[in-house]
């Protein structure tokens, strides 16, 4: 098992001293410290790799960058994951407001299964607007999702939508009151039992969720998706463990090319990774407490998509432009150089010197 541990060095390092290491490892790894050796063995293995055994701040940097390659990872292993799920069936709305409604007659129904399970201005994601995605509109890239709506709210409002909701056999959740206009918080003309509002009640049944919105004017409109299907959780964990596993092993490649290098080349390559971080850190922290905040303000049968969190793809420009700054880091990290003798790659003297 250890010998598979020393994949954790890189590989140069792994050829000068893995016969040592395992030497080591057999002389003290008794059996009941086992785990511990392995422990160690993997920690040593991964900070050799980022070389700069003098640097306080490596460890940092590397960390940065692999977590939010991890998070990066964990959005597009989710969605990977969402494609494969279930298409909806316009039939299957047409039984649900038969169910809850077989006394009304809808004024809209749609008659037709949506084209992808992602829409972008109603339409699947195609090269045709593919750049609409990422230079702007990101924002309007969502799950699809089947409308039908009556002119008339039925008689009986909210509580007859939730006993009709229970009986058909939906979980739902408390209504959520909307200002049907703009009203200043906390004015004397924002009094909620005076103004009118939009209600909208979510409910759950299967791997169907529904929304009903009862609309201050005296309609209402229902809309049915997609619950978020079990496999995005295990496919999003193992995406971000692969994630940060490769951004660690990336960073650490770009670190021990560019150590010990030419002013010319060390001092770019920092200052490129450093505005790439900026580019791709913002959105993060910009979103995803704006999103926490959402989440916890009003019920959510389906938790908004693992992208919305790191503010994609509505701020894609940002990441793009980071991508760019990373690649161009990467190719000055690649340049050919030549390695002083008495060096490792991991930054310890060589022991055949």
């Amino acid at each position: 098992m250890h010998r598979w541990l020393l994949l954790a060095y890189p590989r140069d390092y792994r050829r000068a001293r893995g016969a040592e290491i395992l030497e080591t490892v057999r002389d003290v790894g008794s059996a009941h410290r086992r785990g511990r050796v392995a422990a160690n063995l993997v920690r040593h293995g991964l900070r050799a790799r980022l070389g700069r055994p003098a640097s306080r701040t490596v460890v940092a940097w590397a960390a940065v960058f692999a977590v939010v390659c991890g998070l990066f990872a964990a959005s597009f292993g989710t969605w990977l994951a969402w494609l494969g799920s279930r298409p909806l069936d316009h039939r299957d709305l047409a039984a649900v407001v038969g169910q809850l409604y077989p006394d009304r007659q809808v004024s809209h129904l749609d008659q037709d299964d949506p084209p992808a399970v992602f829409l972008i201005y109603g339409h699947p994601l195609g090269e045709d607007l593919l750049s609409e995605l990422l230079l702007g509109d990101g924002g309007e890239y969502a799950l699809a999702e089947l409308t039908a709506s009556f002119d008339q709210a039925p008689a009986g409002g909210l509580t007859d939508l939730r006993q009709r909701l229970d009986a058909a056999g939906w979980e739902r959740s408390a209504p959520v009151h909307t200002d049907a206009y703009g009203c200043v918080p906390g004015s004397p003309q924002c009094d909620p039992a005076s103004i009118p509002s939009d209600i909208t009640v979510y409910a759950d049944r299967g791997d169907h969720i529904l929304a009903v919105q009862i609309n201050a004017e005296g309609s209402m409109s229902l809309a049915l998706s997609r619950a978020t299907p079990a496999a995005a959780y295990p496919a999003g964990l193992l995406a971000f463990a692969l994630g940060t596993l490769g951004g660690w092993v990336l960073f650490g490649w770009a670190s021990r090319r560019t150590e010990g290098r030419h002013p010319l080349v060390q001092g770019p390559a920092k200052v490129l990774y450093g505005v790439a971080m900026v580019f791709w850190a913002a959105p993060i922290l910009l979103s995803a407490p704006l999103m926490l905040t959402h989440h916890l303000s009003e019920p959510h049968p389906r938790w908004h998509v693992p992208w919305e969190w790191l503010g994609q793809p509505t701020l894609s420009l940002p990441f793009l432009l980071g991508a760019v700054l990373l690649l161009l880091a990467l190719g000055l990290a690649a340049l050919p150089h030549r390695r002083p003798a008495g060096r490792t790659l991991a930054g310890a003297p060589d022991p055949a010197v």
